[in-house]
């Protein structure tokens, strides 16, 4: 049996479309989550499609946070830094 990659070589590039295609899928769900909220009487918590997306989105934000916590941020050594 083989073993998966864990080992990848990706560019910044890479990284960023990555990211900018995680945003626009939740950007997705959100709108599907808030479709499906206004279309019923029921309370939130009781609809599956909800509980789905809800479950998805959460996944995506926790893989968003992976990637940023990843990333190494410069910060100039020979001056002041003023962040913002």
């Amino acid at each position: 049996m083989s073993k998966p990659n864990t080992q990848f070589e990706l560019t910044v590039r890479d990284i960023e479309l990555i990211e900018d295609a995680l945003h626009k899928q939740m950007r997705k769900l959100n709108v599907r989550r808030e479709t499906a909220i206004q279309s019923t009487i029921k309370p939130v918590w009781e609809l599956a499609s909800v509980k789905e997306i809800d479950a998805e989105l959460k996944e995506i934000h926790q893989l968003l946070g992976r990637l940023h916590n990843q990333k190494n941020f410069y910060r100039p050594k020979d001056t002041i830094y003023v962040g913002g």
